[in-house]
């Protein structure tokens, strides 16, 4: 019987269970048991069904609350992600500041817009060029140290070797000792300080400077730090792995030294 019950129509057994209700509601307390109680099977079919449906509103419910705050929330990811974008580009903007202009530098900013990886991003292109100033040989540089210089120019846009392209040659000076060297770019190594006298106390930690002497890059602009010394190959001189001060595979921005 309960199985003929389960086949009836949904809409059918609401029906059916409601008559049977107001149809108990004549009959005394003891005869209303007694008709409940021969027709319980179907409300209680009836009954899990209610229940069913409610647990599948509820549900609904559920999942609309769920999308609205998932919605929510790659809502607030997207505003932390650009408060931390604008964070670390001030950041950067105030390292270049940093950087004061004087008499005999002033400074056109640039924005990194392209790269030209020789090793590990040797070459850069930015959004400067002779319109704005900006010329061959200028030195580039950012808001810690020296980047490079100024390859070629066009009209709105310019290509700048970094200090770890392998054409890259920079007169340089141990900080700390005063011991003079060429530091050359080395896509192997980075950055070397070459032709260190033997008896040169220079040693890990060491800060590098550019010593001005070419004439091309200003006199104390930091390049980097000692990270190891040895000697070259021939013997006669020591020569430095120098880590650069300037991340240049993150560069982004820089001031070009007019």
């Amino acid at each position: 019987m309960e199985n003929s019950y389960k086949n009836l129509p949904l809409r059918k057994l609401l029906i059916f269970a409601a008559c049977i209700i107001l149809i108990s509601q004549i009959f005394s307390s003891d005869f209303r048991i007694k008709i409940l109680n021969v027709f319980r099977t179907p409300l209680k079919l009836v009954s899990g069904s209610y229940y069913a449906l409610r647990d599948v509103s509820n549900f609904k419910e559920i999942r609309k609350e769920n999308r609205l705050l998932r919605e929510n929330l790659g809502n607030l990811n997207g505003k932390f992600v650009d408060l931390e974008e604008t964070r670390i580009e001030n950041k950067r903007l105030r390292q270049l500041l940093g950087f004061r202009e004087t008499e005999k530098m002033k400074f056109i900013p640039a924005m990194v817009i392209a790269r030209e990886a020789l090793g590990l991003g040797d070459t850069i292109v930015i959004d400067k060029g002779k319109a704005q100033g900006v010329y061959k040989g200028m030195v580039v540089i950012s808001g810690s140290g020296l980047a490079g210089r100024v390859h070629e120019s066009g009209r709105n846009i310019s290509r700048a070797i970094l200090i770890t392209h392998p054409d890259s040659v920079v007169g340089g000076i141990v900080q700390r000792t005063r011991d003079e060297g060429a530091i050359e770019g080395n896509m192997s190594s980075g950055v070397i300080m070459k032709y260190l006298e033997l008896d040169s106390d220079v040693k890990e930690g060491d800060k590098i400077i550019t010593s001005g002497f070419s004439g091309v890059f200003e006199k104390g602009i930091l390049i980097g730090e000692v990270i190891s010394v040895e000697k070259d190959v021939s013997g006669l001189y020591l020569r430095a792995v120098v880590e650069p001060e300037v991340d240049l595979r993150r560069l982004e921005e820089a001031l070009v030294i007019r």
